[in-house]
């Protein structure tokens, strides 16, 4: 059981009505994995004010504000917030609810659930990477507003397709140089974070595409090729210099050692692309699946031994949302087990994710002067990664304790 120390102050000559200034709120005790790779501090102290750590490191080296709560977790490990490098907040499976009623009003409505949803099991960060007009733009907006309790959005707004190209039910449609170029700069405009490319598209398409993306310094990722005989998207986006590549699919062995000589991040998605095939063999048994869902498994492996950064993320959609919240920590567990260290996963899950939604220099390690996310969890997740999926004690979102 935690115990709150408050220490009551008084200010001198302070008069009745004025406001005191915000308490900082200091944890003691912890076991610290700060998701930078380093190994774990033990006896930490983290000093949060004003939403963002303020100090960090060993007990007896950081000086504790007067009239702090003091939250003490002696036993336990302190995490960064975890982020979910590849959702789309509005995403939902068939109900018992009318679901042809898809406009951007119950859009909206599946997005805050689903973001409300997400933070209530560690996930303090999603990386929404397309969801229909300006949905999730609007839920950055109104989570920047405390209008909902959720993850933090950041957000590709509409990811930008060709006519008939993947996505392109609830994408930005471009044909043709100009058109990419305008869906970039619209996107921008009306409040993206980060710009999501599709499949199908030209050389020169894609080059305009991530030049004027570059242009306005932000973030660029791509859609994996549908198919073999698509590699040639994935090469022409690399050579473009895009910075991450979504999916472990459609990545022959040439094109994995480019991005690892350019250093371009995947986020590979593997467990709901094995769950596609699965679900795919159940419905239709007499058909195989589709050789780009299994084939992830082992595109997975040799993007680990290439040295390609990877974070964590679900891409659940339709049916496959049913598996929402927890669909989550199977993806980290499946890291686990192809591979990765406990402690990677944990890197993998915070500070890549952070990387790959163009938002390391404020998320995504417990560092001074980041915002101040994270989970207080029962017990070691170096020794037992598992443990994270039902041993989150505590949440804290930009200082904020959301889960006490």
């Amino acid at each position: 059981m935690f115990i709150f120390l408050i220490f009551s102050f008084i200010f001198a000559g302070q008069t009745e009505g004025e406001e005191e200034p915000p308490k900082s709120l200091v944890i003691v005790g912890a076991r610290l994995i700060d998701g930078t790779g380093s190994p774990p501090v033990e006896d930490a102290v983290i000093v949060i004010k004003d939403g963002k750590f303020t100090d960090v490191g060993v007990k007896g080296k950081v000086t504790i504000p007067e009239s702090a709560e003091v939250m003490d977790v002696n036993g336990k490990t302190v995490i960064p917030g975890l982020i979910d490098g590849h959702i789309h907040i509005s995403s939902f499976a068939p109900s018992e609810y009318d679901t042809s009623l898809n406009n951007d009003s119950i859009h909206s409505y599946r997005a805050a659930y689903r973001l409300n949803q997400m933070l209530m099991i560690g996930i303090t960060t999603v990386r929404d990477v397309g969801s229909p007009s300006n949905v999730s733009i609007m839920a950055k907006k109104a989570f920047d507003e405390g209008l909902l309790k959720g993850s933090r959005p950041i957000v590709a707004g509409q990811a930008i397709s060709c006519t008939g190209g993947h996505g392109s039910t609830n994408a930005w449609i471009a044909d043709g140089v100009g058109e990419w170029r305008k869906g970039v700069r619209y996107q921008l405009q009306a409040g993206a974070d980060l710009i999501k490319l599709m499949p199908s598209y030209s050389k020169e398409e894609i080059w305009a595409a991530i030049g004027e993306i570059h242009a306005h310094e932000r973030f660029a990722t791509v859609h994996s090729g549908m198919f073999k005989e698509q590699h040639d998207f994935i090469r022409w986006a690399i050579e473009a210099g895009v910075d991450c590549i979504e999916h472990a699919y459609a990545l022959p062995d040439d094109v994995i050692q480019m991005m690892a000589d350019k250093h371009v991040y995947c986020c590979p998605t593997v467990s709901v692309l094995l769950l596609i095939a699965e679900n795919y063999s159940k419905k239709f048994p007499k058909n195989p699946p589709r050789k780009k869902h299994l084939e992830s498994v082992e595109i997975f492996r040799k993007l680990r031994e290439a040295g390609v950064k990877m974070g964590v993320g679900t891409d659940a959609v339709r049916d496959n949302t049913l598996e929402y919240p927890d669909f989550y920590f199977d993806e980290i567990e499946w890291f686990a087990d192809n591979g990765y260290t406990p402690m990677q996963v944990i890197v993998a899950a915070t500070k890549i994710n952070a990387e790959i939604s163009d938002a390391a220099d404020i998320l995504g390690t417990i560092e001074k002067d980041k915002l101040a996310d994270l989970l207080v969890v029962d017990g070691d997740p170096l020794k037992d990664i598992k443990i994270l999926r039902n041993n989150i004690e505590v949440i804290i979102q930009g200082g904020k304790v959301i889960k006490p």
